[in-house]
């Protein structure tokens, strides 16, 4: 879900260093600004403060291993070892975007959400929901503003069912479900399975997202071009026959890839904070 969406870079090093523009303001956030001149301008009429640091990505490397029967894998009536391929790629997909997500940045990509906190993103990111252990629809319309207007256009929600659900539950005073998008015409429209959007945003389903808690975490929306992605080595499997495995009869299959992740631009993130 994040790698399609984030940005992507490939390096043949232990690590990468990116440039990260600082200064800036809410609107100019990489300090480069225009100005408007006439015939002829004075000398650095035009002059723009542009400063730059240094982003380090580092790369780390995520590993997994099945042992197998011999006898399983000559006699199987089906391509086992294709299988497992492909059950390698699943499980490392589905785990990278938790870690794009929470990932604590040990060993592993930082996420959005490291579970030391809201570290990658600052304080200034985070939306209070308004209401102890919950959700509430007033702080949800908050988050849309905490994002400048160049980000929202290709904004999203990102959050587990259990969110949703809870959003989903949402009534005003009358009894009307708040969130009419997620029903359709009427409350038998829609549902779970439905494409939806919230406060016209789309909604983007991980459940390695927080749960609601007292200062959780548990909805991002945001331009996920914010958080950058850089690919060392892909999916290798490689297959392992040595004197210690056919003694027992059995072979083994080491999947490995290399890869980084962390927030460049975190003023493309909103963070729903659950008051305590």
């Amino acid at each position: 879900m994040v790698r399609p969406r984030a940005r992507i870079i490939q390096t043949s090093r232990d690590s990468v260093e990116l440039p990260k523009a600082t200064g800036g303001g809410s609107q100019y956030r990489d300090a480069v600004t225009v100005t408007w001149v006439d015939e002829t301008p004075t000398a650095g009429a035009a002059a723009t403060n542009l400063t730059f640091g240094l982003e380090r990505v580092p790369i780390h490397t995520v590993m997994a291993e099945t042992f197998l029967s011999r006898n399983l894998v000559e006699d199987a009536a089906f391509n086992i070892v294709q299988w497992l391929a492909e059950s390698y790629a699943q499980a490392m997909a589905m785990d990278e975007d938790n870690q794009f997500l929470v990932g604590d940045g040990n060993g592993k990509p930082e996420g959005i959400l490291p579970s030391s906190g809201i570290t990658a993103l600052g304080t200034g990111q985070r939306v209070s929901s308004g209401v102890a252990d919950a959700l509430a629809w007033d702080g949800l319309a908050s988050m849309a503003w905490k994002l400048d207007a160049q980000y929202r256009q290709n904004a999203a929600w990102i959050g587990e069912k259990a969110s949703y659900e809870a959003i989903a539950k949402l009534k005003d005073g009358d009894g009307q479900y708040l969130w009419r998008e997620a029903y359709g015409n009427n409350a038998t429209q829609g549902g779970p399975s439905a494409p939806r959007t919230l406060l016209g945003y789309p909604v983007l389903e991980q459940e390695g997202m927080p749960t609601i808690a007292a200062s959780a975490y548990p909805l991002l929306l945001c331009d996920l071009r914010g958080y950058v992605v850089a690919d060392r080595i892909g999916l290798s499997i490689e297959r392992y026959l040595d004197s210690s495995t056919a003694r027992i009869n059995q072979v083994v299959y080491v999947a490995r890839r290399r890869l980084g992740g962390q927030v460049l631009e975190p003023w493309r993130f909103a963070v729903q904070y659950v008051s305590a």
